[in-house]
């Protein structure tokens, strides 16, 4: 699935958040989205997440013009945004927050612990390398376990462009690890997938592209293969001339 937001503006009041921005996520692509706190990525996500509308621009889906009233519209269109809070109930199971609000009912109302439970199973274990107990609450993983859980929910129930907001920020090495090879995952199954990070190491191991924003425009964007970290800095500190691959 293409997704393309074109000369994207959003303002508070007389702030600008952002203005003019051009962005896109191709399949099977890993798109990173850098830049220095208060660069306009957090604006520009909710915006493609249906949290946000939009001042000016368009937002297309497969080369078609799309309009967000909410995030379920950008879901509906398979959008899916995972912050870092994940949107869990650590006290529920991992198979009811699995189908939280998508809940697997009979005839009757009655809901289907089994079936949700073998469902989530099935899902989870085609992505996660450690086997996860489905029926444990969401407090007892880690988390890195708890990411790749939220990541095959958004997929399981039809994502097909997946945002994820500092996925790694506050994971161990190992765990750290595991997610990513989660999103390489999604990538050869075709999926476009937008990652937010910081680490710009993290970044070249990862991503085929990055968008750099600065001061709510963007500033540049490169392909890692032939990137440099350098250039990257450049960009998101000003000294250097916009870049476009």
């Amino acid at each position: 699935m293409h997704v393309e937001m074109r000369n994207v503006s959003k303002s508070y009041g007389h702030v600008k958040a952002i203005e003019d921005v051009n962005f896109e996520v191709r399949p099977g692509e890993v798109m990173a989205l850098v830049g220095d706190n208060g660069a306009g990525k957090s604006t520009l996500i909710k915006i493609l997440s249906g949290r946000y509308k939009p001042d000016a621009g368009s937002i297309y889906v497969d080369g078609k013009p799309v309009q967000f009233e909410s995030t379920s519209d950008a879901r509906a269109h398979g959008i899916e945004t995972l912050y870092q809070d994940l949107s869990v109930v650590p006290q529920l199971s991992v198979a009811q927050n699995f189908f939280l609000g998508r809940e697997v009912r009979s005839p009757l109302g009655f809901l289907r612990y089994a079936e949700m439970t073998r469902r989530a199973k099935e899902i989870i274990d085609q992505y996660s390398v450690r086997q996860v107990d489905v029926s444990q609450p969401v407090m007892n993983l880690s988390g890195g376990q708890r990411q790749i859980v939220a990541m095959a929910r958004a997929v399981g129930f039809g994502g097909r462009t997946i945002v994820l907001d500092e996925p790694t920020s506050a994971l161990s090495p190992r765990a750290a690890m595991e997610v990513l090879d989660v999103v390489r995952t999604l990538a050869e199954q075709g999926l476009g997938v937008v990652i937010i990070t910081h680490q710009i190491k993290q970044i070249f191991d990862i991503a085929h592209r990055l968008t750099v924003l600065r001061h709510g425009r963007v500033a540049g964007v490169l392909d890692t293969a032939t990137a440099t970290g350098d250039e990257v800095v450049k960009l998101m500190v000003g000294l250097d001339d916009s870049i476009a691959a």
